[in-house]
Order: C-alpha cells, then structure tokens, then sequence
C-alpha cells in the first residue's frame, strides 16, 4: 500500500477547506456580522408575515426589566414598547411555553423578512427569549 507524503495531504486538506468556505460563502445570503443594521417595522402596519426578535419577556406589564430593555433598544436606535404577544399569531403560545407565563407581556423588536430578524438577532448583544414568526391580529 502506497502513502501519501505529508504535502500532499496537506496540500489537499487546505484545497478542501478552500473549496468548502468558496461554496458557503458565495452570494447565497448576508453576512450578520457586517451586516447594516436592519430596520424595524411597526407590527401593526406590517403587510401579512413579519418576524419578532423577543429580547425581554415578563408576566406583567409593571415589571422593570421591560422598562430597562426599551431603554436598552433605544439606545441602539430602536424605538420599541412592550406589547402583548398575543398580538402576532402564534406568538403568545411560544412564549408561553418558554416562560410559562399565561399571558406575557415582551419587548419585541419586528421585522419584515426572517433575514433582518437574524441579522439583528446576530448583532445585538443583548439576550433573545425567541424569535416569531406570525400575522398581525389585534
């Protein structure tokens, strides 16, 4: 049997991984990590489907840390509310599966594509609870 000199395998290792990161990184989708920040859309204005990056998710409305994350947003040019999830179809059922909460309250940042959620989800440094997916029905 007949081995090949370390070059060779090397050589072919290196043209693999080449090879491999040209076809993953072709012009299939977007860079997160470079990405500009996606912008967010109203959930009551938006046309059919839109995403929610849920950063923060509490049993009421009182509770602080809701407070603390729109400032938290805002920051990073957000302008969000909490709002009930019960409002996105499907939503409140996800997040009350994650929580436990019967009717929780969240601050969620929309979007109208599943690639600005990720983008977003990707870039923002704070915790997300869950993305959705859903429709408009408050």
């Amino acid at each position: 049997m007949r081995t090949h000199p370390r070059g060779r395998l090397a050589a072919a290792a290196a043209l693999s991984a080449t090879l491999l990161l040209a076809a993953c990184s072709g012009d299939q989708g977007v860079d997160p990590s470079t990405a500009d920040w996606p912008a967010a859309v109203t959930p009551a204005d938006a046309d059919g489907e839109f995403w929610v990056v849920w950063t923060a998710i509490a049993e009421s409305g009182d509770d602080p840390a809701l407070a603390t994350e729109v400032e938290r947003l805002a920051e990073e040019g957000y302008e969000v509310e909490p709002w009930a999830p019960s409002c996105q179809s499907g939503a409140q059922d996800a997040l009350s599966g994650v929580t436990g909460y019967g009717e929780p309250v969240g601050v969620g940042v929309a979007f109208g594509s599943e690639e600005d959620a990720g983008v977003f989800d990707t870039r923002d440094e704070g915790s997300t609870v869950s993305i959705t997916q859903g429709t408009w029905t408050c």
